[in-house]
């Protein structure tokens, strides 16, 4: 008997909650499994059950990221609710995309996995930071944390964002604060968080800029301070809903006075002479420079304490967000050309220290050596190839 045959029955609310946590739209569904959109709908909406040939039940399985044992439950199993949507982006859709709804289940999985494996070596995965309040002054806060920080601002100066980076990670590590590169489109998310269970994680967007990555990383640690999960894009300006308003504008204002002290600004920059010589847009080029933030981030700094106006702010803030549309749209036509001449691709083990961490990566590691899981645990929570994982013991 064929695969194409072979029929499998879905259960209605079964199909609903693959498609309702896939983010996949009926149109693009009907497409991929070429079946009429009206059906597609009509099993949707529970007025008819999906009865449909395995090979297009297995196109599913491969677009939604879902194994084939999925389609065949009687029931939708429970899951974690749903993030808050704090994003704020005026070109941010309605919902999640299909990718960004991937991103969240996927740091889930991988912090499920972790607490699991951190169990099977008995090792404490408590996360071990101080819960803030909003009513809490963000600047304090952020000179509380600073205590402990593994660089200083002259070693920053000295640096580059991608070399700081797995510095800050490993920082949040020690907390067992997770800390995930997932790739999601970076005009539908910066970045997300999960307190609901420890060890927290802070996701932030592969594909997001160097410098931009690490005020996603203190943006999301606020609101872990908080013990609030949200899905973010950090621009809290654009936001009616007066409570999101509050948290967003406090996790930027975290972010900001732990990334750019105020301390460095007075004596450093000597900011109070320099804001009334020099164009403040100059100034957040040079703050962003010597301190390696995203030029927005450094303008929402001087916006937060208040050398700039808020006028003043969305105007430079809009140039500056078409001078990186642009630099994307040309990085897009290079990625284009690169591909067509057949570009090396990166390989899978640095593809998973990238994304996972070198913490994760001897976890796993160790519970295979010690045989708390079998090799083919490892390579599937590495998300790799058996030939990748000498490479990746030897590095971790």
């Amino acid at each position: 008997m064929s695969r194409a045959s072979v029929e499998v029955s879905i259960a209605p609310d079964v199909f609903r909650w693959l498609c309702g946590t896939s983010g996949w739209p009926a149109k693009d569904i009907a497409r991929r499994i070429e079946v009429p959109e009206a059906d597609v709908r009509s099993w949707c909406e529970g007025k008819t059950p999906p009865v449909l040939p395995l090979t297009k039940v297995e196109k599913l399985s491969d677009a939604f990221k879902r194994p084939l044992a999925a389609f065949l439950l009687s029931k939708p199993p429970e899951e974690t609710r749903t993030l808050p949507d704090f994003r704020k982006l005026p070109e941010v859709r309605e919902g999640f995309s299909k990718e960004t709804l991937l991103a969240i289940r996927k740091a889930r999985r991988l912090q499920k996995v972790r607490r699991e494996l951190m169990e099977n070596l008995s090792q404490d995965f408590r996360v071990g930071i101080r819960n803030r309040a909003i009513s809490d002054n963000p600047e304090s806060v952020a000179n509380d944390e600073r205590i402990d920080v593994p660089v200083t601002l002259d070693q920053i100066r000295t640096s580059t964002p991608t070399k700081l980076f797995p510095v800050w990670r490993e920082w949040f590590e020690q907390k067992n604060i997770m800390v995930l590169q997932l790739k999601m489109p970076v005009e539908d998310a910066r970045g997300f968080s999960l307190t609901d269970a420890e060890p927290f994680v802070i996701v932030v967007n592969e594909s997001d800029a160097p410098n931009a990555k690490l005020f996603t990383l203190f943006h999301e640690y606020g609101h872990i301070l908080l013990n609030e999960s949200a899905v973010c894009n950090m621009d809290s300006s654009e936001v009616t809903d007066k409570k999101i308003r509050r948290i967003e504008y406090w996790c930027n204002r975290f972010a900001g006075a732990f990334l750019v002290p105020e301390d460095f600004l007075k004596k450093e920059l000597e900011i109070d002479t320099l804001i009334r010589t020099t164009q403040y847009s100059r100034i957040a080029a040079l703050i962003a420079s010597r301190l390696k933030i995203s030029k927005e981030s450094a303008l929402m700094r001087l916006l937060t304490l208040k050398y700039i106006t808020p006028a003043q702010f969305r105007s430079e803030r809009d140039k500056i967000r078409a001078d990186v549309l642009a630099a994307k749209e040309r990085a897009k036509e290079k990625q284009k050309l690169a591909a067509k001449k057949g570009g090396p691709a990166i390989p899978l083990d640095k593809k998973c220290f990238d994304e996972k961490g070198q913490r994760f990566v001897s976890l796993v590691m160790k519970n295979s050596d010690l045989g708390y899981i079998t090799s083919r645990d490892a390579l599937d929570y590495l998300d790799i190839k058996m030939k990748n994982l000498e490479s990746l013991r030897a590095r971790s």
